[in-house]
């Protein structure tokens, strides 16, 4: 196997530099992604409660949203503790796929809206209609069924079951020796 040199001190500052910048905008991307995913629950929850008059503004289709977001967020905690994950990974999990759920759905309402702009089918773009109310929280109990854990974050960090370790009993190779029962 050939060693590859060590690099020049330049060289390990431009390495540094560029995995400095990566793991920074890697995190940027992680935060943007879980503030999105506060943005789109605490806009579904606006949706809920629009009219300010608490319970009795629950209709019966969001009543049935708040009992499966419920169902579904404690599938998430069961599978979070089943494959070790904290609470802070397992919550980071829930709200980055709240915010790619959220990021996918405002790409496809943008290139609707620019198709029906161009299209001119409407001039009107609202979420008044009971279906696109609907559409939106079906979207977030998808996100949440789909940010649960489904296996042990690394292989390396399973926990491995205790395996017992069973001996075969061995043949002395020496000859000189004698076996007595």
């Amino acid at each position: 196997m050939m060693e590859t040199p060590k690099p020049s001190l330049l060289g390990q500052a431009d390495t540094g530099l560029a995995r400095g910048v990566c793991g920074l905008l890697g995190g940027l991307k992680h935060l943007a992604l879980w503030l999105l995913g506060l943005t789109g629950l605490a806009g579904c929850f606006g949706l809920i409660f629009e009219y300010g008059e608490g319970l009795a503004d629950i209709s019966l289709h969001e009543w049935g949203f708040m009992l499966l977001l419920l169902a579904l967020t404690w599938r998430h905690v069961h599978y979070s503790r089943r494959f070790g994950y904290g609470f802070w990974r397992g919550l980071a999990r829930w709200l980055g796929a709240q915010g790619i759920v959220l990021v996918v759905g405002l790409a496809v309402f943008g290139l609707v809206a620019s198709l029906e702009a161009q299209a001119t089918l409407s001039n009107e773009l609202s979420y008044e209609n009971k279906e696109s109310v609907l559409s939106l929280l079906a979207f977030v109990l998808l996100a949440v069924y789909l940010g649960a854990p489904t296996r042990p974050r690394k292989a390396a960090d399973a926990i491995p079951e205790a395996a017992s370790v069973r001996r075969e009993p061995s043949l002395s190779s020496n000859p000189d020796k004698e076996v007595s029962l």
